[in-house]
């Protein structure tokens, strides 16, 4: 029919019932079609419809050979500005710049010109060059949808996946929004992949249309959503109209945790802002900072200071000195006094040396949180270890040994004496009773007080951020790998825990079944002192796809978890 509609057949061999008039005998198809396909109608129609486009050559290069060989030449230099646009764009660099002759992309054809001189000829031509900036931006395009389609691709081939999403600000003052879907393959590789910014309003209606529209282009389904993983704002994590909630109310299973190492720098925030001692000293390091990386000339005296240090050179102290002689503004020459008066002060010096104690622990377990890798209850585990050790501090024999290094310090710094604050009485209306006040009875017993109440508020502010439903869901996962291969029965309670959080994605006959079989070969082929999640994630990861099959629902329980662990690449 089409064939005839194209003016391919000529009228004498044209078949009315296959092309005009409709065929009806359906009782008698099948020899009526045998019979139509030895036709002549039917021979002709794909002779020209099918063989002749396949066995013959566009006209222009029938009649010219030099036609050919130009469709050769503009496919090569085509192919090789696709090249320099893919070199430019993966390395990260700009393909234009003020003049579009100095640019990267012009001098980069250039580069490669002086191999192939057919470059340079094509570089020549007045029009029709491929490379102006309509032509680059399409061709970027086209990329970065082709990249989208795989990756999309991909996370729907996996299954599941979560969502990581925050906003910045930029130099414009503008929001801009980052979007990063986190998902794990079938070796459980752990992939994270940046699916777009953009520049919407901040509130949670618009965040989430932003999400559920992102989902829709990448032909992703809401449904295979596991996690969400935010920032501590309302607009995020509002219990109520924040963007976790509007997401758990379209699929209670994407469980919502605030980032770790998000939580964890606020914890350390609060700790700060409610230690007087460790703000005070903070704020006075602050406006070092200020003082010193604000004016090149004191950031090269510092730089030199460092370089020149020994056990005969003044200590940085002389830098405040330099500064002041160096300093004709009246205003900086007094915050240069005030910053040096300051570092005199003993309280300076026990704030800044219990802040290092602290900080140098909390330091220690952000970076190690922000481990793509790490699981989520892993993340908990590693948590409460930090905090067990801060812990220990809070004794008198760790504050005797940190009392006891100040005292050493003050023999080689310029810094005053501890010493007692003048005795206040309180105002009566404030009295809680009508026992005599209580004042510390020496300079040791006060900074004591004030050295137990840092770790006890550092303690509590983590415990604060990471108590959180989200963290716990993620913990009862993990508890049914550990607690089933280290013989503990009472993982079956996890499993029904799961089995109806998870409904739908776990079978729970299913997944007691291969746990059991799964507690044999962790027995068989790991140390039973040294199992942990990530030691069973590697076990199941090196077997084979076949041999992996047979523990299907616990590759799946895996996959949720792994899925949950989140990290904080968008937020610093």
């Amino acid at each position: 029919m089409v064939a005839a509609k194209e003016g391919k057949i000529s009228n004498s061999k044209a078949e009315g019932s296959f092309i005009s008039t409709g065929f009806s005998n359906w009782k008698d198809a099948t020899c009526k079609f045998r019979k139509h396909q030895d036709s002549d109608c039917h021979k002709e129609a794909v002779e020209r419809s099918v063989k002749l486009p396949r066995e013959t050559k566009d006209i222009g290069e029938v009649l010219s050979a030099a036609h050919t060989e130009e469709k050769a030449f503009n496919r090569q230099q085509l192919l090789t500005i696709l090249r320099n646009i893919r070199f430019l764009a993966r390395q990260g660099l700009p393909i234009r710049g003020h003049d579009s002759e100095q640019s990267n992309f012009l001098q980069l054809l250039k580069l490669h010109g002086e191999s192939d001189p057919s470059i340079l000829k094509w570089l020549k031509k007045k029009q029709d060059k491929f490379t102006s900036a309509d032509i680059q931006n399409e061709i970027l395009q086209v990329m970065a949808l082709r990249i989208l389609r795989d990756v999309a691709a991909n996370i729907r081939e996996d299954g599941y996946f979560s969502i990581m999403v925050d906003e910045t600000t930029d130099q414009s003052n503008r929001e801009q929004v980052l979007i990063v879907l986190r998902h794990v393959d079938s070796e459980l590789n752990v992939h994270e992949e940046f699916m777009g910014l953009c520049m919407p309003s901040i509130d949670a209606a618009t965040l989430t249309n932003v999400i559920l529209d992102t989902l829709v282009r990448m032909n992703i389904s809401l449904s295979k959503c596991r996690g969400q993983c935010y920032d501590g704002a309302s607009n995020m994590s509002g219990a109520k109209k924040g963007v976790a909630a509007y997401i758990t109310s379209k699929e209670p299973r994407a469980v919502y945790t605030h980032c770790y190492g998000h939580a964890l720098n606020l914890a350390v925030g609060d700790t700060v802002k409610r230690s007087k001692v460790m703000r005070d000293s903070l704020d006075t390091v602050f406006e070092m900072s200020k003082l010193i990386k604000y004016s090149p000339r004191r950031d090269t005296i510092l730089e030199q200071l460092k370089r020149e240090m020994a056990p005969d050179t003044p200590g940085f102290r002389s830098l405040w000195e330099i500064s002041y002689e160096c300093s004709k503004d009246s205003e900086t020459r007094s915050r240069i006094i005030g910053v040096k008066a300051q570092m005199q002060n003993f309280d300076f010096l026990f704030g800044v040396s219990l802040g290092y104690e602290i900080l140098r622990h909390t330091d220690n377990l952000s970076r190690t949180l922000q481990r793509k890798d790490l699981s989520a209850a892993e993340g908990q585990c590693l948590t409460e270890l930090a905090l067990s050790t801060l812990g220990e501090m809070r004794k008198e024999e760790s504050f005797s040994k940190f009392w006891a290094s100040l005292n050493e310090k003050l023999d080689d710094l310029d810094v005053d004496e501890p010493t007692l604050p003048r005795r206040r009485k309180m105002p009566k209306r404030f009295e809680p009773g009508n026992a005599p006040p209580e004042f510390p009875t020496s300079a040791k017993d006060l900074y004591r007080q004030q050295y137990f109440e840092a770790l006890d508020l550092v303690v509590n502010c983590v415990k604060d951020r990471f108590n959180q439903p989200g963290y716990q869901v993620y913990r009862h996962l993990e508890v049914v790998l550990l607690k089933c291969v280290h013989g503990d029965n009472s993982y079956r309670e996890d499993i029904d825990f799961v089995s109806k959080f998870y409904n739908g994605d776990l079978e729970k006959s299913s997944l007691s079944t291969q746990l059991e079989t799964f507690t044999t070969l962790a027995r068989n082929n790991l140390n039973h002192s040294t199992l942990s999640v990530s030691s069973l994630v590697q076990l199941v990861s090196e077997m084979s796809p076949a041999s992996r099959s047979m523990f299907s629902e616990i590759v799946t329980l895996m996959n949720q978890d792994i899925d949950g662990s989140e990290e904080t690449i968008l937020y610093y």
